[in-house]
């Protein structure tokens, strides 16, 4: 493979990962969305998806859920 090949290769390997990463930062917080809305505890809701408590917080009061 050239050096252009492997460059061309590297790329599209760093994009497919950025787009898993997007999708699953979305599924995290569709996730939480309906945790919250479920009623469940700010803190449990951090916990079982691996989110920030800031992040949490800023979901729920975006979606005027505090």
């Amino acid at each position: 493979m050239t050096q252009e090949g492997e460059g061309d290769l590297k790329l599209m390997c760093n994009l497919g990962e950025g787009l898993y990463e997007d999708g699953l930062m979305k599924g995290k917080l569709e996730l939480a969305l309906e945790m919250l809305k479920d009623g469940v505890d700010l803190e449990k809701v951090a916990k079982y998806t691996r989110l920030s408590l800031s992040i949490i917080k800023e979901l729920a009061k975006q979606n005027k859920l505090i």
